[in-house]
């Protein structure tokens, strides 16, 4: 039989009423327990003289903080045990600092044990009911505190905050004993670190002098010089003349907190591969120093150099090898530069260099120098690899003199100096800028036609040639300006693909052209129809989720919607294409290569493409009269690769009956062109249905 205990528990919830009594029966004890729930009930128990009171950290109906308040209330030494899963340093400070005698978490019976019996000892101790005696208090406190996961200490208000008192945990914390910590009175200072040394002591002065409150946070170095995190909080007891004799304070160390907080901030700030600065931390930096060049009036500098040729050397090396010449040029770019705080990695093949004052000259020199460091071969698995790269240069303030607009402005002289070719530098000028200002605000105009649900689609039909019926419409993009008239995509289209815009411009024809489609089908019109996808959407497996939205949402079925594509957009990065297009057919989505004969598409790829047709480009069907025949050869040519390869042909830009007739006997199936009809709008194409010699296919 253990000892008998008794023992009031907070909170409504039997079972943690009970999973007390099991960890105490299990420490020794026979306890004998009654439950409150209530402050009224809490304060008439502790007027029964309990052994001890257990409060579950956080009890909804009362909670720890509350116990310990209508404890104090009552004037009665009862100890207070705070129980829970789990603490933090700063709740266990918190706690203790409110009156709690402990901090136990659930289980922990040799701790339980040990705090139950200083408890016991310390109620024998009294002199008379109500009563402790002084040094029972002092060693019941001390106890505790050295228990606690946190430095305590109590330090003289004198210049170098000397030590009267460090608690055991010292040596846990830092590898000094207390003994050698309190033998030289300015160790605290000497372990202060060099770089926080003035400001902390400044404040441990200030608060001594005024009275107030210390709290810092400051770096100290422990016994083998490495960097711990300290937070420091203290407050000053008087002497007996009024003056702050003492400052007695507590210490958490943060060391694993700023740790990962400095990890968090390097993923934030700096690229994972080179460790150089990123985007978000040159933009900062690169606003910082705009600011510093208007106060003084200097001029400042930013380049950006571009590898050439990058994603093919991605393609033949692999991607782990690509890797590899990046941290090697980073390291040379670091180099030349002096330091790599003002070289960033802006994306996979750009890199940006900042130079405070700098005019075009300097910066000029320094685009030399940079590009000098890919003279020497990349090894690469001890073969040499010859890299070329672009550099463009913008200076502030003449190109500009906010963040973003320098760094677009460089952005735009690397592209003009990629098109010069490998090795060339170019100086921001107006003149390489794709767009003019009008375009701009054209631009700032689409984004409000989108959003307000303006703009409009136009169908074209096509047909097919030998059954003489209407297969299909491809879905035009038009844009009613309210003072330019109708304007044609190839005049906005560009201007979308360089922003953020292509994607909900695209998510906005699917919609319009299946909603449309359907209402096709409901005035007995039905018919697939087409839409044209630009180079920027093909390379983004998002179009995947965007055509299947397009069609769930309108209650389309899959094979009335055809994306078309051009050759020109398939070939930049053929791999991807394929990709993309292999996930749209399988949806059942038909795929159309559009323009085909203006790109450079070798067999081989066309075999491996998930392509169900084949678009002539106009220029060839237009002229086809010319002397020589060349381009009707190309015609026919072209109709025979497709058959080959499992494709239908439709020849484009039908502009009279002589290149109808003649695009039968040349072998393709479809065509379409304004001598068939012009595009027009949804409701002139029903009527158009309805008149036209053409007969609709039964679907």
């Amino acid at each position: 039989m253990g000892r008998p205990l008794k023992v009031v528990v907070v909170g409504d919830s039997r079972n943690r009423a009970l999973r007390v009594a099991a960890d105490l029966e299990q420490a020794g004890y026979a306890p004998s327990f009654s439950a409150v729930s209530s402050e009224a009930e809490l304060a008439a128990a502790a007027g029964a003289d309990p052994d001890l009171v257990v409060a579950w950290r956080s009890t909804p109906s009362l909670p720890a903080e509350t116990a310990l308040k209508v404890l104090r209330s009552t004037g009665r030494p009862v100890p207070l045990f705070v129980y829970a899963e789990t603490y933090t340093e700063e709740e266990i400070v918190g706690l203790v600092r409110g009156g709690a005698t402990d901090c136990l978490r659930k289980g922990d019976l040799p701790r339980l044990r040990a705090a139950v019996e200083r408890e016991l000892e310390t109620r024998a101790a009294r002199g008379r009911p109500g009563v402790l005696d002084a040094a029972a208090v002092e060693d019941r406190y001390r106890a505790l505190i050295e228990e606690i996961p946190a430095l305590t200490y109590v330090a003289w208000a004198d210049e170098n905050a000397s030590r009267a008192y460090v608690s055991p945990q010292l040596q846990a914390m830092t590898g000094y004993t207390p003994a050698q910590w309190l033998s030289e009175p300015d160790m605290w200072v000497r372990r202060l670190h060099p770089g926080d040394r003035e400001r902390v002591l400044r404040q441990f002065r200030e608060a001594c002098a005024s009275k107030g409150r210390f709290a810092s946070e400051y770096r100290i170095l422990d016994h083998e010089g490495r960097v711990l995190w300290w937070r420091d909080e203290g407050r000053p007891l008087a002497g007996p003349d009024g003056s702050t004799r003492f400052m007695r304070g507590f210490v958490l160390d943060l060391t694993e907190q700023k740790l990962a907080e400095e990890s968090l901030r390097r993923m934030r700030f700096y690229d994972q591969l080179t460790g150089l600065p990123n985007r978000v931390l040159l933009l900062n930096r690169l606003g910082r120093g705009l600011a510093e060049a208007a106060r003084t009036g200097q001029p400042l500098a930013l380049l950006i150099l571009a590898l050439d040729r990058f994603r093919e050397i991605g393609n033949t090396l692999g991607h782990h090898n690509a890797d590899l010449i990046v941290r090697d040029l980073a390291a040379r770019l670091g180099d030349v530069l002096g330091t790599s705080d003002r070289v960033a990695r802006l994306r996979g093949d750009e890199f940006g260099v900042l130079l405070p004052d700098a005019d075009a000259s300097v910066a000029g020199q320094m685009a030399a120098q940079t590009l000098n460091v890919l003279e020497k071969p990349f090894l690469v698995q001890e073969l040499p690899i010859e890299i070329s790269a672009s550099v463009g240069m913008a200076i502030a303030p003449e190109h500009g003199a906010e963040a973003e607009l320098l760094l677009r402005r460089a952005d735009v002289a690397v592209q003009a100096a990629r098109k010069l070719g490998g090795g060339a530098s170019v100086v921001y000028s107006k003149e390489h800028e794709p767009h003019d200002p009008s375009q701009l605000a054209l631009l700032g105009e689409l984004r409000r036609a989108l959003e307000r649900n303006e703009l409009l689609l136009h169908y074209q039909p096509k047909v097919d040639l030998k059954k003489r019926t209407v297969i299909g419409a491809e879905a035009l993009l038009r844009w009613p300006h309210p003072r330019r008239g109708l304007i044609p995509p190839t005049e906005f289209i560009p201007l979308a693909e360089q922003t953020g815009l292509m994607r909900p411009l695209t998510r906005w024809v699917l919609h319009r052209a299946m909603g449309e489609t359907r209402s096709f089908q409901r005035d007995g019109r039905a018919l697939p129809v087409a839409v044209n996808v630009s180079a920027r959407n093909l390379y983004d497996t998002e179009i995947l989720d965007d055509v299947a939205d397009a069609l769930l949402t309108n209650g389309m079925a899959a094979d009335r919607l055809q994306l078309e594509v051009t050759e020109h957009a398939v070939m930049a990065d053929a791999g991807r294409a394929a990709a993309v297009l292999g996930g749209l057919t399988r949806r059942g989505v038909g795929v159309s290569i559009d323009d085909f004969g203006t790109g450079n598409s070798s067999l081989r790829l066309l075999r491996r493409l998930p392509v169900g047709e084949l678009k002539i480009d106009q220029s060839f069907v237009g002229g086809m009269m010319g002397e020589g025949g060349e381009d009707a050869a190309i015609v026919r040519s072209t109709a025979d690769l497709g058959h080959n390869l499992g494709m239908t042909v439709v020849a484009e830009g039908v502009e009279d009956q002589w290149t109808l007739d003649a695009l039968t006997g040349l072998g393709c199936d479809s065509a379409q062109g304004f001598y068939i009809a012009r595009p027009m709008a949804p409701g002139d194409l029903v009527r158009w249905l309805g008149q036209s010699p053409w007969r609709m296919v039964e679907s």
